[in-house]
């Protein structure tokens, strides 16, 4: 019997940085709907593998190559048999329908990718370049006024669930408000579980969350609690508690670089920076480059208040979703006059509900 020929080494993500777990991914809120399709687990991570070699700001490059092994990095394999990568990207190509806020009939179909070509060296690694279409090109760049979720490709790489990505994307969109809860019906809707089989909460229970929760937990920077929430004796409701590992004491050798972990700061009540991702968004194009140093000192005060134990990836989401809702309030009102006092009122606004029902509860 002839020796089997031993699989290739999967290099790092030589195009996506020197460090390939700080490849990020951008990718439009309305995109959020592409878990009610029929699009598999490896056919989101080709996506996000694209989406990962982009730049959201310039839609005159929207045809990436993700050199020899990238792909198989992403997948989280060694090798892709040829027909299982042609069924893969066939599938990318279907029209597929997306749910925006902003449409006012609430959707839009599309095609994600216009071209793909694939090229598979005598190691058995392909190279593989693919350009989005033109109708996905509102969704894949310049989406700072669509709101946007921002995370690393690391984070999804070795997910092996369909449920656990979508329920990552769900919570990582909500991590903002830290403890929420979602309707049964909705989540099962969700993640797609509506066969008989879930219909109770303990058969949903065993088979995807617990499943979900241990996954995530193990493969992702989210770490969260969830419980069930009863209406008489049926449940009702989900809630879900969310906290980042960079909110607890992470093991050294996971963090990343640029990061800080908890020990690396003293006990001492620290001053807040005016700089950093979140004025550099408040500075930028997303908020139509208006606000004064003043406002942008405001606006962020405001925001810190807001989500107090959040780092600046959160606080830029939690402010990326403020600007969505008003961008959205205008479009179809059109009674924005002044941005700055509209999105500080809006804020203003959400603490106060936020104090009362705190108050209430004392």
């Amino acid at each position: 019997m002839p020796k089997r020929k031993k699989l290739p080494k999967v290099p790092d993500y030589e195009g996506m940085g020197v460090h390939s777990g700080n490849a990020e991914i951008q990718k439009a809120r309305p995109l959020q709907s592409l878990s009610e399709t029929d699009l598999t687990l490896p056919e989101f991570k080709i996506l996000d593998a694209y989406l990962a070699r982009i730049n959201s700001h310039d839609n005159s490059k929207r045809t990436v190559r993700l050199e020899k092994g990238e792909l198989e990095k992403a997948l989280g394999v060694t090798r892709i048999l040829k027909d299982d990568l042609n069924k893969r990207l066939r599938h990318l190509f279907q029209i597929i329908e997306v749910r925006d806020d902003n449409k006012r009939k609430g959707f839009k179909l599309i095609n994600l990718f216009e071209e793909a070509d694939a090229e598979q060296d005598d190691d058995g690694l392909w190279q593989i370049t693919l350009t989005c279409t033109a109708s996905a090109r509102e969704y894949v760049f310049n989406i700072d006024n669509l709101g946007y979720l921002r995370y690393r490709l690391k984070n999804v790489v070795n997910l092996t669930s369909r449920y656990s990505y979508v329920l990552f994307l769900y919570l990582l969109d909500n991590r903002f408000r830290k403890t929420w809860s979602i309707d049964l019906i909705d989540l099962k809707a969700l993640l797609n579980c509506n066969a008989d089989t879930y219909k109770q909460y303990k058969y949903f229970n065993d088979l995807v969350l617990k499943k979900c929760h241990k996954e995530l937990c193990e493969k992702t920077d989210i770490s969260f609690d969830y419980k069930p929430i009863k209406r008489g004796r049926s449940v009702s409701a989900v809630e879900f508690t969310v906290a980042t590992v960079s909110d607890e004491l992470a093991n050294a050798s996971d963090q990343l670089p640029e990061q800080l972990s908890i020990i690396d700061f003293d006990d001492k009540p620290q001053e807040i920076e005016y700089g950093g991702e979140l004025a550099n968004l408040l500075g930028s194009a997303a908020c139509d480059d208006e606000f004064s140093p003043e406002q942008v000192r405001v606006l962020q005060d405001l925001v810190i208040k807001a989500v107090p134990n959040g780092d600046d990836i959160e606080r830029c989401d939690y402010l990326i979703h403020q600007i969505h809702k008003m961008n959205a309030y205008d479009k179809d009102h059109k009674t924005v006059k002044n941005r700055f006092n509209y999105l500080r009122r809006m804020i203003e606004q959400e603490l106060k509900e936020k104090e009362n029902i705190l108050c209430s509860q004392e």
